[in-house]
């Protein structure tokens, strides 16, 4: 996890630096590397093959952390399905930086590849930022995403993050340290050390408890990836291809309505865009990006373009002086219940002045339109209607409303005889 600061703007401004300065690598390279990759069939064999970090020269820490993951297999494979959507996207991205290839296993010690998990020190997602860290790496944080959960993004910003730290202590065990404890830490203990003409390896350096056993951790992980067999582990095979694809929206859409465009469930759509907090993907600039499984992205689009209902059913609310939940569902006609179970409102819970809550869609003006032609036909049609009371005849009633006892009849399918409280119509048009 990351801690916050106090030199946060020095870190936002050595961001700038290295992101402008940052040389990309070589076309050709990368496909190289490409290349050389697309031979092995199971991801994990390609991750392996990444791996640059040594184990310690005593590896008694690392043997003490391993054991929990050794002794409980089962618990191991399931942080490993966890990772199948997300984890051929972040080796991809680091083997295309040149990182070590033992950092894609830095969110199986941060979150166990959940990227809906929440910490208590505040952080989130799959790199568990907290708020300040994730707004200085540009993640938005807004009342309709957090984008510390956004695969893509904060997988991007991780990384970026990483080679800045690499970048300044020229060590990957030392940047890997700052990304848990904070770069000021890592960079007092470092100046210390050289102060005092001691060495500044890893091993060596005087840090925090918990940033060196981060690293062991991790390395901890490596090592039962790399040798699983030693520890009598069959880890589950993770294909060596994209899981899901990205695909662009330029306008708002409900949820629901993208996951039966592009037939997928909504436990689906939320694994991988678990960033959205509402019903709805809102489009606070030209475009938002989506993901989804790679064979369903061209069933999505094929769909959506055909489609010519409205895209978005939810609109934000923010609430006035004086007003409770059930004044607000009765005015965008829908039910108390279907408001707190939307906002996850608890059910004795009152509303605040200025609180937003999500709402259904305002009716545009052909639809309400519509809804009173259909009002005023019903009210047209309640109009004509007598409902007989005791002591009716069809005389009196064709008197009383200047028609003949033939025209009820016809309108009426030639009744002859009638009881108390049945309907007669008395107009046809």
């Amino acid at each position: 996890m990351i801690f916050i600061r106090n030199n946060l703007f020095a870190l936002l401004i050595s961001l700038l630096f290295w992101t402008c300065t940052f040389i990309p690598f070589d076309a050709s390279a990368e496909r190289l590397v490409q290349n050389k990759n697309q031979y092995h069939a199971n991801l994990w064999d390609r991750i392996r093959s990444g791996f640059a970090l040594a184990l310690p020269p005593d590896s008694k820490a690392i043997r003490k952390i391993e054991a929990p993951y050794a002794q409980n297999p089962e618990a191991f494979n399931r942080i490993v399905a966890s990772s199948e959507r997300y984890l051929f996207y972040i080796a991809e991205e680091i083997e295309r930086r040149g990182m070590p290839m033992e950092i894609a296993l830095i969110p199986v010690i941060e979150s166990a590849y959940n990227p809906s998990i929440k910490s208590n020190n505040r952080s989130a997602g799959l790199w568990q930022f907290i708020p300040e860290t994730a707004k200085i790496l540009g993640l938005a944080q807004n009342v309709w995403h957090d984008d510390r959960r956004d695969v893509i993004a904060s997988t991007d910003a991780a990384l970026d993050y990483l080679q800045y730290l690499h970048q300044r202590f020229d060590n990957w065990m030392l940047a890997i340290a700052a990304y848990n404890v904070g770069e000021g830490v890592v960079g007092k203990a470092l100046s210390k050390s050289i102060h005092k003409g001691r060495s500044i390896s890893f091993y060596d350096l005087n840090l925090p408890v918990e940033a060196k056993h981060y690293v062991y951790k991790l390395l901890a992980v490596k090592d039962i990836i790399a040798n699983s067999e030693k520890y009598g582990m069959r880890l589950r095979p993770v294909p060596n291809r994209p899981y899901f694809d990205t695909v662009k929206i330029h306008e708002h859409i409900d949820i629901s309505l993208v996951t039966r465009l592009a037939n997928i469930s909504e436990v689906e759509f939320t694994a991988l865009n678990p960033a959205h907090n509402r019903y709805v993907v809102k489009v606070l600039g030209t475009s938002r990006t989506l993901l989804l499984p790679k064979n369903n992205k061209e069933i999505f689009l094929k769909n959506l373009e055909t489609y010519q209902e409205p895209r978005v059913s939810w609109q934000i609310y923010h609430v006035k002086k004086g007003e409770n939940i059930n004044e607000i569902a009765a005015r965008h006609d829908t039910t108390v219940k279907q408001l707190q179970t939307i906002n996850g409102i608890a059910r004795n819970r009152n509303l605040t002045l200025g609180q937003k809550i999500l709402v259904p869609q305002v009716v545009t003006e052909n639809v309400a339109d519509n809804l009173a032609q259909k009002r005023k036909q019903l009210q047209s049609y309640q109009s004509n209607v007598y409902i007989v009371q005791k002591g009716d005849t069809l005389y009196e009633i064709a008197k009383r409303y200047g028609t003949t006892i033939d025209q009820i009849k016809s309108w009426n399918n030639c009744v002859e005889n009638f009881s108390i409280g049945q309907k007669l119509v008395l107009s046809r048009s």
